[in-house]
């Protein structure tokens, strides 16, 4: 047996030196791309209602020291759990109620979430797999969204750590298993689609290959963590007669025979099948790109029998049960929702390329083609993610930018508030007496709020906001 020399443990530390470093390199280039794609365009940034109302809410929680117990009305006409108005009052708090204070941490949120997966990705999977999964989170689709303040804005964030939980799950500590429960427990709180996370966590704990002994005690203290942070959101239902989450589970439905139900949940699932990968405000030509890789990856994976390979796996279990159980629960034609597959999908992408880098290795020995095989894959993704995030950008109408409300606001500008003309479709007269106003024209009511405490509230008492409400009664 011969004995490794000097020259060959010299050889080998350069080899693994070299590979920290460039998975260094690496994870900070996404990081810092992340957050820069993120965050530095927040004057053009849609500032709408349900960002205001979100805003507003945590506000008034930190100006008068409490914890809200219900958010936003959801499409259904139900509350949502207060979730993302805890998630915002630190960094309302922190900027006075600046949006962007919070369009920045958000982006941060994104990144760091980001640097992780990659991170991990690199050390488990390999360089070029952590490079083009970057490339793709750095400038994707769910990038534009970052900034709105609306709950598919953390979207990447969670599936990111889910996937990092169940790839350091097959091989790192089973207290990984507590991420698999407790972030889609949370992100509920944040917005009821988070409940759909469940049904990606699952194959994630499946494939892990764990026994279910050494998972039990971090799948309790995940769920108990997620259970404790359901209370006031529970309380707040139990005194509403359970009506929201009644009404929820109703919608969740459908009317008719069960023929009539079946060709519903088929339509959806061929909905929410062409439409994976495009955003809910118009389609972008990176997802073509992406498509035509997760493709190729499939293909790959059937030919070359590697379907049971952790890098094609996971993401593709991740895709196919998150994308099942939205249908089955009666959301596939919800575009924001279907944003929840994005990273999954980026993950199928980056795979592909790896296949194609590894083949190209085996037809040309001591090539550059493989390595510019990769290069080419990130410069394209790069390429195509910045010209789509660019005309995202400039396609956002001036009067709906964070920057035209905050002009209106501090010049004072008369308020065309559109629940006073259309009350019978609004939903403020839904909110409760002391939550703040909704509706077209509210947005700028909470930036003068911010720039001069109580005045935004004021002025719409005095413009009708509350006309539909009883009288708030709160000290």
């Amino acid at each position: 047996m011969l004995r490794p020399t000097i020259e060959d443990a010299l050889s080998f530390r350069l080899r693994v030196r070299r590979r920290v470093v460039l998975s260094a390199g690496i994870t900070g280039a996404a990081f810092s791309g992340a957050f820069l794609s993120r965050s530095v365009w927040f004057p053009d940034a849609r500032f709408h209602p349900d960002e205001s109302m979100v805003l507003w809410m945590a506000l008034d929680a930190v100006r008068n020291a409490h914890i809200p117990d219900h958010g936003l009305i959801s499409s259904y006409t139900v509350f949502q759990p207060p979730g993302f108005v805890w998630l915002t009052m630190p960094f309302v708090a922190l900027g006075g109620g600046r949006p962007e204070v919070v369009i920045v941490a958000f982006a941060l949120l994104n990144a760091a979430a980001i640097a992780v997966l990659v991170a991990t990705v690199a050390r488990f999977w390999g360089l070029v797999y952590a490079a083009v999964l970057g490339s793709f989170l750095v400038v994707g689709p769910d990038a534009f969204i970052s900034t709105w303040i609306w709950h598919p804005s953390l979207y990447t964030a969670a599936m990111a750590l889910l996937l990092t939980a169940g790839i350091r799950l097959r091989l790192g500590s089973a207290w990984w298993a507590a991420v698999l429960v407790a972030v889609p427990g949370l992100y509920a709180l944040i917005h009821y689609s988070g409940f759909v996370l469940f049904a990606s966590a699952l194959p994630l704990l499946v494939l892990s290959r764990r026994s279910w002994s050494t998972l039990r005690l971090p799948l309790s203290v995940g769920a108990v963590l997620a259970a404790c942070a359901w209370v006031p959101f529970l309380s707040f239902e139990v005194d509403r007669k359970w009506v929201d989450l009644r009404t929820l589970v109703d919608a969740a439905g459908t009317s008719g025979s069960l023929g009539a139900k079946l060709h519903a949940r088929l339509d959806a699932l061929r909905f929410a099948v062409s439409h994976l990968g495009y955003p809910p405000y118009g389609s972008v030509q990176l997802t073509r790109v992406m498509w035509a890789l997760v493709v190729l990856a499939v293909l790959a994976a059937l030919i070359r029998r590697r379907w049971r390979d952790p890098g094609f796996a996971l993401p593709a279990a991740m895709l196919a049960s998150g994308v099942a159980a939205q249908v089955a629960l009666g959301q596939g034609w919800r575009l924001d929702v279907l944003m929840l597959w994005l990273v999954p999908m980026y993950a199928l992408a980056a795979w592909a390329v790896v296949q194609c880098v590894a083949l190209a290795r085996l037809a040309v020995a001591r090539s550059a083609v493989a390595p510019a095989i990769a290069v080419a894959a990130v410069i394209l993704v790069s390429v195509v993610g910045s010209r789509d995030l660019s005309i995202s950008i400039r396609a956002t109408p001036f009067e709906d930018r964070l920057s035209d409300k905050w002009q209106a606001a501090r010049a004072n500008a008369p308020v065309y508030y559109e629940a006073g003309i259309y009350p019978q479709r609004s939903a403020n007269k839904l909110y409760l007496p002391c939550d703040p106003p909704y509706d077209t024209g509210s947005e700028i009511w909470y930036l003068e709020d911010v720039l001069h405490p109580g005045a935004g509230r004021r002025l719409a008492l005095e413009n009708g906001a509350f006309r539909l409400r009883r009288p708030c009664t709160r000290s």
